[in-house]
């Protein structure tokens, strides 16, 4: 069983209080992960069916293109309204998610159900937030890559926060900030961790499809197929151990300011 930690750790600890959270999930967590990834998973599958083919042919003839350079960029309306579908989605099952990972940090499990309907209630919210978090990193990104990372940085607890304390969109992002105020690099180097796994399970998929490929003299949707059912697979298992690593974090910065707060 996890037991949260009652003192801060070193990144190294953070890190292993989050596997060893990973190590307790439930069918609830992998459920949920499931349905998470299959929010960006199958608009994936349908743009790369229904758009990109259209988009290469149009490539394909230069001149066509010259006359009309957003026959490219053409979209079907059903393709549009199931991204705009998924989006709200994305946002319910990845706060269903947090939810029900957060229940086995804080001994205190919640049914996958309740996890999503508490996601449900947080979707404004989780909404705007997420438009506003966008809009303040690519100013920054635009005002020469630095503040858009800096920022990306402090307020990448913002989700976090709303959804275990049920905070507004203005308290979250404080909240982030606040937390990580005296840390970014510690935030920084745990965030890279995520970031290397993710680049490595990516190419363990582009490998395995390529393998496939070759041995199996697969056609197009034939590899499109392995390499989706190859991607949710290690989305359903990594998803929730990146959720793992932001909760470890947070707890452990909540421990530090709280540490810091008794020592002034």
């Amino acid at each position: 069983m996890y037991v949260k930690p009652t003192a801060p750790r070193s990144i190294g600890g953070v890190f292993d209080d989050a596997i060893r959270m990973y190590r307790n999930f439930g069918p609830g967590v992998w459920l949920l992960a499931l349905a998470f990834d299959l929010t960006t998973t199958i608009p994936s599958i349908v743009w790369q069916m229904q758009v990109m083919p259209a988009a290469a042919d149009s490539m394909q003839d230069p001149f066509t293109l010259m006359q009309n350079p957003l026959a490219a960029l053409h979209v079907p309306p059903a393709v549009w309204l199931l991204t705009l579908i998924a989006i709200p989605a994305y946002l319910i099952f990845y706060a269903a998610l947090v939810a029900n990972i957060n229940g086995v940090a804080t001994a205190r499990e919640i049914s996958t159900g309740a996890a999503v309907r508490l996601g449900l209630g947080k979707l404004p919210r989780a909404i705007g937030l997420g438009v506003l978090i966008a809009c303040i990193v690519v100013l920054g990104l635009l005002l020469l890559l630095v503040p858009g990372f800096y920022w990306a940085g402090t307020l990448s607890l913002a989700f976090i926060v709303l959804i275990v304390e049920d905070a507004s969109i203005s308290q979250s992002m404080a909240g982030s900030r606040g937390l990580i105020k005296g840390h970014w690099w510690r935030v920084a180097t745990l965030i890279s961790y995520n970031f290397v796994i993710a680049v490595v399970a990516y190419f363990a998929v582009l490998l395995v499809t390529g393998l496939v490929a070759l041995g199996l003299g697969a056609g197009g949707s034939a590899t499109l197929i392995v390499s989706e059912v190859l991607g949710v697979a290690s989305g359903v298992l990594l998803a929730p151990l990146y959720c793992a690593v932001d909760l470890a974090l947070y707890y452990d910065l909540k421990l530090r300011k709280e540490a810091a707060g008794s020592a002034g």
